[in-house]
């Protein structure tokens, strides 16, 4: 069972640049590790621009609900033997499957995923660095035997690289023997928490890799089915889970989504590291929240306007499967070249099917030089129809239904957490809320301030109000003993604004104050300069020219460990105060003044 797209495109690209920068991402228990980039000279390139950022634990879901129907797109991460993967997913209704679009993901994270920056401003000039068809014929090879029974097999097709069967009843012993006799390796421990699903009333979407598969054909899939809730069957996935593995969550909508049975965090910015501003402090600020939220508690990181992500690289009216029919190898690669179909993660593996390099030759040395090896093309390999089709399947068709998705659903949502294996005992399930305000603001910009001799304030925005946090010179961003990393947990109800359960903000004031009294920033008199000289921010993690694949690269494997956008501020920070949510308090920045 196909879904239908039809043609249609929308552009709108988003171009930022960076000093200090960072976001999270993350997929459903399957690991990825990144792969180092390699030069680029020709129309087929191991790096290319616009790097995805890569989480190498968690899952990536996408929730798009039309009326009383759920369509779930999920990308899989994985890494290892291609007969070695397989996947169990939790549905709740007979789907219809089809292949996903991989740069549909990275385009909602390079737009929705949020940037952490710090810019430096230097009081004296002289302090400043800077003064001065069918998937190819293949057909499902399950050995079912005569009377199967109990599961039933209610849907088996090849989707793009994938074989998917969907099994629907039987007890979670019958579900695993299944799994069993048709070569899908999975866990034993997964048996009672089958059980709970089967007791519940789902079906279980199993996918594994079709014969010939290679790992880097991996793609995302989309199942659409009846169904009137969004859920993440993340009881399942705690069984091959680590610690703080990541799960964000998209929404395509009318109106912004919220967790139902989970908490909502709002995160303190205090707590961020400013100084080492990285991939890694906002994943710890993030998993620490998370924590005080009970384990179960997801932040919104973008709810807002879906036409801030860009299709440049979903689709594009060039792509063309008619021009291939008909031609050879070496005229094949030169329309991919000018249809630019070369920027699609998928375009490799496909090529390492239709067109593979000679033993011993390297592939993208291959494809770009083409009619030097005219004597060793694989003309065995080469179906043009084939081709045709797989392409429509994997790349074109996904392309269009990710933008025609776009096009339809005006708002976009991204939530955010990380869970370990023991707090994956209730699977998260969400909600639409018209009257919940956007939240557009991706960029969270910290001014450091350089004051004559060296020290630094920190001028960091929590809920509004600038709390300036001094750092002597030489010495490190505070620990902040006793400061709770939430600033506050809710509930959020399907109409009105959220319920405020727990409010940090006179913990976090107390906490700031104690800090601020034990520490003096001094200005140096002996400074010159008008005090406007801007920095580029110390710390933090900028994608540039060693960034590996992603998204929309040729598929070569992942580079960057996590989200990472780009972004730059070189406003002029304000004066410290003393006021800090609410609390008014003489002396809270500590003492102030210039040396004598």
């Amino acid at each position: 069972m196909a879904i239908g797209y039809h043609r249609a495109r929308m552009s709108l690209p988003r171009l930022v640049s960076a000093t200090s920068t960072l976001t999270p991402l993350m997929l459903l228990a399957l690991l990825a590790s990144p792969r180092s980039a390699e030069a680029c000279g020709g129309t087929f390139c191991d790096n290319l621009p616009d790097p995805m950022p890569v989480d190498q634990r968690g899952e990536d879901i996408l929730f798009v609900m039309d009326g009383s129907t759920v369509e779930v797109h999920v990308r899989i991460q994985y890494e290892g033997d291609a007969e070695r993967f397989a996947w169990v997913l939790p549905l709740q209704g007979v789907p219809e499957v089809a292949v996903g679009s991989d740069p549909l993901f990275t385009a909602m994270s390079n737009a929705a995923a949020p940037t952490w920056t710090t810019v430096t401003e230097y009081d004296c000039e002289e302090d400043s660095p800077w003064g001065g068809e069918d998937g190819g014929g293949l057909s499902p090879q399950f050995d079912l035997g005569g009377d199967p029974g109990p599961p039933e097999v209610v849907f088996e097709e090849v989707v793009g690289a994938f074989e998917v069967v969907v099994l629907q009843g039987g007890t979670a012993e019958e579900v695993v023997d299944f799994l069993d006799a048709n070569n899908y390796a999975q866990d034993p421990d997964a048996e009672p928490i089958l059980q709970e699903y089967l007791d519940e009333g789902f079906l279980f979407a199993a996918v594994k890799l079709a014969a010939g598969a290679a790992v880097d054909e991996i793609h995302p899939l989309t199942f659409k089915f009846p169904g009137d809730e969004p859920c993440v069957p993340i009881r399942l996935t705690r069984i091959a889970a680590q610690d703080d593995m990541g799960i964000r969550a998209y929404f395509l909508a009318q109106d912004r989504w919220a967790p139902s049975n989970y908490k909502h965090v709002v995160l303190n910015p205090l707590a961020y590291d400013w100084q080492q501003s990285g991939p890694g402090s906002y994943l710890e600020l993030l998993s620490m929240a998370a924590d005080e939220a009970g384990g179960q508690g997801f932040v919104t990181e973008y709810a807002g306007p879906s036409g801030v992500v860009s299709d440049v690289s979903i689709y594009r009216p060039s792509w063309d499967e008619t021009a291939f029919i008909g031609v050879d190898p070496i005229a094949a690669l030169d329309i991919i070249g000018s249809q630019n179909l070369n920027i699609h993660p998928l375009i490799q593996s496909l090529l390492l099917e239709f067109i593979p390099p000679p033993e011993g030759v390297d592939a993208v040395n291959f494809w770009n030089n083409i009619e030097d090896f005219a004597d060793q093309i694989d003309l065995m390999a080469w179906d043009d129809a084939a081709f045709a089709a797989a392409l429509v399947e994997r790349i074109i068709d996904p392309g269009l239904h990710a933008v025609d998705l776009l096009e339809t659903w005006p708002k976009l949502t991204r939530l955010n957490t990380t869970m370990s294996p023991s707090e994956m005992t209730v699977d998260p399930t969400f909600h639409a809320n018209a009257d919940l305000p956007d939240l557009t603001n991706t960029t969270i910009t910290t001014t450091e301030q350089v004051l004559c001799g060296g020290d630094q304030l920190y001028h960091v925005d929590v809920d509004g109000e600038d709390m300036p946090v001094c750092v002597p010179g030489g010495a490190s961003y505070p620990g902040w003993e006793g400061m709770p990393h939430v600033l506050r947990i809710e509930q959020i109800p399907e109409m009105g604004p959220p319920q405020i359960e727990t409010d940090n903000s006179a913990a976090i004031g107390a906490a700031f104050a104690s800090y601020q009294t034990g520490v003096e920033c001094l200005a140096d008199e002996g400074g010159t300069g008008d005090g406007d000289t801007a920095g580029d921010g110390e710390g933090g993690s900028e994608p540039g020219d060693d960034a590996g694949d992603d998204g929309t690269s040729t598929g070569a494997g992942y580079e960057l460990p996590y989200d990472v956008s780009c972004g730059c501020s070189t406003r002029r920070g304000t004066a410290p105060v003393g006021v800090a949510l609410g609390l008014l308090v003489l002396g809270l920045i500590g003492p102030w003044r210039r040396r004598d």
